[in-house]
């Protein structure tokens, strides 16, 4: 298949999840095939089911293709029940030791699709206030849930526990006392969000949740700073439906607030990113409004290869190194590459799940070369071999990083040249 037909196949899918008619014929198997890989197959058999006669014409859906969508439609439906149980059960316990709890991201997202079970969630991200996370913490013991990393260690360097798991196979649990940590790509104010969150329930069970424009601007940090935009249209799918029947109002404040966390990257890039691939109609002024200043207009290859997920170990790139090449001198990139190779023995302790004052932490310093030359060897095997896929994950990484720290301000097209 070509490169033009791939993407002419994502455009599709991202037009057909939004409820619009795709603008090419139809081929179900890739489709369904793009739809299964990004994680918005659900939806996609949703949308057919409902929309079905109006989107595709006289086209109708393999049956073949059909059964597949609606097989991944109802395992979500069943897998979604369950989280659901499970998380009232968590709920239902910090309400009764009087904790202060506000659902974010999974479920609370899902509550703003047609039907939750159209956006699964693998684990539950709750905040609580910084002075209530330690009963929130003996709450979910006293469930079973327990971590294994060092508790001191993630308070210094993250802004959540290290996920809590539970040996009867019940949800993981991410406990938060803010959600983000790194200032320089932006924040969110702990205050504030508290502030203007939401009443709520899941399954009758009282809780809050994020104020729609809030989470619109956690979404977008999310999807954009913390996972590289590597999660394909499924969070693009996210902020398509937290925004479906906003007024102007509800845009204006989202501007505002991207401009004042200096959130105003990550948020343009996602709206972008919904209104090329999905077809998102937004007010006039909007995107343009949020566009960095001395950036033009993302060009339509570099919005394509931002969703396009390509796995395998010649994609896998680490992010270390993509931060580093991001850097102008090679003293700093040097600098950077060391720093985290050898970790400090806290962060070895972490990695490797070794106390930081046992003698074995030292045979860790002997294993990283090694373990890294393991997990990322092949990706630094195919870019330096000049293998096409490594090439356009490299150009990626390393454009979105210099792109998200405002470094190089041409508009972003140019520095990923021939590698897409």
């Amino acid at each position: 298949m070509t490169r033009e037909r791939c993407e002419d196949d994502l455009r599709a899918l991202g037009r057909l999840l939004l409820g619009l008619q795709p603008n090419v014929g139809l081929d179900w198997a890739a489709l369904v095939e793009l739809a299964r890989r990004h994680g918005v197959s659900p939806l996609l058999f949703w949308r057919l089911e409902n929309e079905g006669a109006d989107l595709t014409k006289e086209r109708a859906v393999p049956a073949a293709m059909r059964e597949r969508l609606q097989t991944d439609f109802y395992s979500a439906a069943a897998r979604g029940a369950v989280a659901e149980y499970q998380s009232a059960k968590v709920l239902r316990a910090l309400t009764a030791a009087e904790v202060t709890t506000m659902v974010v991201k999974g479920a609370a997202v899902g509550s703003f699709y047609p039907n939750p079970a159209l956006r699964f969630y693998s684990d539950l991200d709750l905040m609580v206030p910084w002075t209530q996370l330690d009963e929130a913490e003996r709450v979910l013991r006293g469930l079973g849930y327990w971590y294994s990393e060092a508790k001191d260690w993630w308070l210094d360097h993250f802004y959540h526990l290290p996920l809590m798991i539970n040996d009867e196979g019940l949800l993981a649990v991410e406990l938060h006392w803010r959600l983000d940590a790194d200032e320089a790509f932006g924040r969110l104010p702990v205050d504030e969000l508290w502030d203007r969150s939401v009443p709520w329930s899941l399954q009758g069970q009282p809780v809050l949740r994020l104020e729609a424009v809030d989470t619109v601007l956690h979404l977008c940090r999310h999807a954009v700073v913390q996972h590289r935009a590597q999660l394909g249209l499924r969070p693009v799918c996210d902020l398509a439906q937290v925004v479906k029947g906003w007024e102007r109002v509800e845009w204006e404040a989202l501007k505002q607030r991207a401009a004042r966390y200096g959130l105003a990257r990550p948020v343009y890039l996602m709206l972008t990113l919904a209104e090329q691939m999905l077809g998102l109609d937004m007010p006039a002024g909007i995107v343009s409004g949020l566009r960095p200043p001395g950036t033009t207009e993302l060009p339509t290859a570099v919005v394509e290869h931002l969703v396009r997920l390509e796995g395998g170990p010649a994609t896998r790139v680490p992010g270390a190194v993509v931060q580093a090449g991001a850097k102008r001198t090679l003293g700093a990139r040097l600098s950077h590459v060391l720093w985290h190779l050898f970790l400090p023995r806290d962060g070895m302790a972490v990695v490797y799940n070794i106390p930081a004052d046992s003698p074995l932490i030292w045979l860790t310093y002997l294993w990283r070369p090694l373990d890294l030359l393991r997990r990322y060897g092949r990706f630094v095997w195919g870019l330096l071999s000049g293998e096409q896929a490594a090439q356009r994950t490299w150009a990626r990484e390393v454009w979105l990083e210099r792109w998200l720290r405002a470094e190089g301000e041409n508009g972003g097209g140019s520095d990923m040249g021939g590698g897409l």
